[in-house]
């Protein structure tokens, strides 16, 4: 058996560029950090009499064809004939629906793991390329580095960062379509005033200030309107001294940037006697 863990991500800047009337997809330049929080993947090959199967201990998520790991199991064999049968159990731990990429981090573990387990010798360039068939966002899971994130998701340029931040994450009960948000934001579009330069190279000097000054989320905004307790999410925050909050993605789960030497105890139980899910964890380099 192998287990991976398979890592969530944090936007720090989503702009959105604009839309590809053709496709429907919209075209953005984003920055995003690679945390510690993650799901754990655990891939078995089962003997030949056995079917391959998915698992998950969080009902909520289905194990049926609509499963990203389906449809990567399925790329996968369409270049590499997989001639085994597998279980693969997939122990849930970043939130759905949350803009944090669980879907897309199992994907990506799963093909990471398929690869050292089957021995198909892919390359990282290789395995990427595989990932963009699954999804937009499952290349910058395999390379599991800060990143800028360009046209539809497919331009991954690694960012060399300097250093890493305790971050508080907070997911109301309601999750957010990707659809559904960017349908409301070609609704109510507005002059972004992300600054995505200003924030990598606040990233790549240490800059903690520029990076702060410059970040910021095109989606907040249509999303806000949709789940408005991901507004008072962020509000309330505010209010208890975090100074750089933002929603992740598309949503609906939003952080805060942790300052040196603050507790968090009583905001982190405060925010789950809401019923909010809330975490603790820090960002990769």
């Amino acid at each position: 058996m192998l287990m991976l863990k398979a890592y969530a991500k944090i936007n720090l800047g989503l702009k959105i560029l604009s839309k590809d009337e053709v496709d429907g997809y919209h075209l953005v330049d984003m920055v995003t950090l690679p945390i510690e929080l993650h799901d754990r993947i655990e891939i078995e090959v089962l003997p030949d009499n056995f079917d391959t199967i998915i698992t998950c201990d969080d009902r909520s998520l289905p194990t049926d064809e609509s499963n990203i790991v389906y449809k990567t199991l399925k790329v996968l064999n369409e270049k590499h004939p997989i001639n085994k049968k597998l279980r693969i159990h997939i122990h849930k731990i970043i939130p759905v629906c949350a803009g944090l990429g669980g879907g897309s981090a199992d994907a990506a573990a799963v093909l990471i793991g398929l690869n050292k387990l089957l021995k198909l010798k892919m390359s990282q360039e290789e395995l990427c390329e595989l990932g963009s068939k699954v999804g937009s966002d499952v290349p910058l899971c395999i390379l599991n580095k800060p990143a800028r994130v360009s046209s539809k998701g497919e331009k991954v340029e690694v960012i060399k960062t300097k250093k890493t931040h305790k971050v508080l994450l907070v997911k109301p009960s309601i999750g957010l379509s990707t659809r559904e948000v960017y349908l409301k934001y070609d609704e109510e579009k507005e002059e972004s005033l992300v600054n995505i330069d200003g924030v990598v190279e606040g990233l790549i000097k240490g800059d903690n200030q520029m990076v702060f000054d410059n970040m910021g989320n095109d989606l907040e905004k249509p999303a806000f309107s949709i789940a408005y307790e991901t507004k008072n999410i962020k509000d309330l925050l505010k209010k208890n001294g975090f100074d750089n909050v933002l929603m992740t993605g598309s949503g609906s789960c939003v952080y805060a940037i942790i300052p040196k030497d603050k507790k968090t105890e009583n905001i982190e139980n405060k925010l789950k006697k809401m019923g909010y899910t809330v975490f603790v964890t820090k960002t990769l380099i």
